[in-house]
């Protein structure tokens, strides 16, 4: 063990040390020209242990240095750090109290935490691997609630089977189509409602397409919100499709995993206005909570219904009716084996408190502001949609006429030139049919220099 934390000191130092652009610039097949990573009949030794070791930090992005803007997470949490070496070195598992006493109770008040954000007053709520797994149990809780014989019989046992159908917005995360395929509903039962420029879902649309599966006799069951779209950032309008949803008992989940932390600041909680009439709520702490991959949660208004739609099997080995029976947790999840993530979580909400991480949110929506004015100041940048979180999606449009084919084109050419010459780590993408460079301000480090260089690189690259 002292040998391995002897690599570990000299990993972390070698990691804090690299000075290096935030993004690596080879391609797959000229990383595999560079490095082997075959394995063989023969083991390595410890130095050859190490050799891949910083092989892999040598060539992986940095995600903590303040030009990654690609994704929805940046920068380094110390405390979650700690808490993700020492969860790895007990490896502790969650599906019993018995066996993670500790990071149980530690669990149990992170939902609590997270459930009085929301304002779910008698909730509860399990961790997960991340916003995918909690919107895939959104629709699990929502199919049981409105026919909860499926869980025993299955759709192909039922003499009348219902067809269930699912509402998003065109703008909600990809994760839904595959969970309507693992859960049986199937991907043609997955409405997308249109949204409108700002990228909002049109409550009225959803009212005209719930309407319409009725008449065709099928069974409205679940809508999934989104509050921060991955593309733009947009928050859906939580009280009109409350009430469109509960006008027709229709479930409403509410995919907060980028967005949720606003709840954290009083100055822009009003994004989540009304997030207390949901039915439930998908939070990735690995996101703007900045804690190591991966720890997210489904949070649950109504206590209990978790385990009435997950729980099966265990009882004869694992889930023992003893004292300790209630704060067995994985009668709530649908994984067996779990990783404690809970500790990694713990650690840096109890090192910033509420108030820090207010506080981050403040200060990277101010960021933000400052990021929209910068690209205000170009006439020949253009934003493509609003900016109300702290996705910043925008273009490089030179005066003159110009086809959407090529104003795509040269915005690609932008963002790989950059990556190309080692600059600021940033990608492009598409939004209601046209594309532009998108911008994830999600580092507390990153400051206005570091946002006018990016802008001044992109001005830069367009005239080459």
């Amino acid at each position: 063990m002292d040998k391995n934390l002897e690599i570990l000191r000299r990993a972390v130092a070698r990691w804090q040390s690299k000075d290096g652009p935030a993004g690596p610039a080879l391609d797959a097949k000229d990383l595999q020209a560079v490095y082997d990573v075959s394995l063989g009949e023969t083991g390595g030794d410890i130095t050859e242990l190490e050799h891949a070791i910083n092989h892999y930090l040598d060539y992986s992005p940095d995600s903590s240095h303040p030009e990654f803007f690609k994704l929805l997470y940046s920068g380094v949490n110390e405390p979650a750090v700690l808490g993700d070496w020492v969860t790895a070195l007990a490896n502790a598992t969650m599906h019993t109290y018995q066996v993670g006493p500790v990071a149980t109770l530690m669990e149990l008040e992170l939902i609590r935490q997270w459930n009085a954000l929301i304002g779910f007053k008698d909730g509860e709520g399990v961790m997960v691997s991340g916003g995918s797994q909690a919107n895939m149990l959104g629709l699990m809780l929502a199919r049981h609630r409105a026919a909860p014989e499926l869980k025993n019989c299955g759709f192909a046992t039922l003499s009348k089977p219902p067809v269930l159908v699912a509402y998003t917005s065109d703008q909600s995360h990809y994760s839904y189509q595959r969970a309507v395929n693992i859960l049986g509903v199937g991907q043609d039962n997955l409405v997308k409602v249109a949204s409108n420029d700002a990228g909002e879902i049109y409550p009225q649309a959803l009212e005209e397409a719930i309407k319409a599966d009725i008449k065709l006799g099928k069974r409205p069951f679940f809508l999934g919100l989104t509050a921060g779209t991955t593309v733009s950032g947009a928050y859906d309008d939580i009280k009109a499709c409350s009430d469109v949803a509960k006008g027709h008992d229709v479930w409403l989940h509410i995919d907060g995993a980028w967005g949720g932390p606003a709840l954290f600041s009083p100055t822009h909680k009003q994004l989540l206005s009304n997030s207390e009439l949901a039915d439930s709520f998908a939070w990735d702490a690995h996101k703007l909570m900045n804690v190591p991959i991966t720890a997210g949660a489904i949070l649950v208004k109504q206590s209990g219904q978790l385990k009435d739609a997950c729980a099966g099997g265990g009882g004869e080995y694992l889930f023992h009716q003893d004292a300790n029976a209630e704060f067995n947790l994985g009668e709530r999840s649908i994984q067996c084996g779990r990783r404690a993530d809970a500790l990694k979580v713990w650690l840096s909400w109890k090192a910033r408190g509420h108030r820090g991480f207010a506080e981050k949110i403040d200060h990277l929506q101010a960021m933000k502001a400052r990021c929209v004015g910068l690209i205000g100041e170009h006439p020949e940048l253009e934003m493509l949609a609003p900016a109300p979180w702290l996705n910043v999606l925008f273009r490089n449009r030179p005066a003159g006429d110009h086809s959407e084919e090529e104003l795509a084109k040269l915005n690609q050419d932008i963002c790989r030139r950059i990556k190309q010459d080692g600059g600021p780590y940033v990608d492009y993408a598409r939004y209601k049919g046209r594309l532009g460079i998108r911008l994830i301000i999600a580092n507390e480090l990153t400051s206005e220099a570091h946002l006018q260089k990016l802008i001044n690189l992109i001005m830069e690259r367009q005239r080459k």
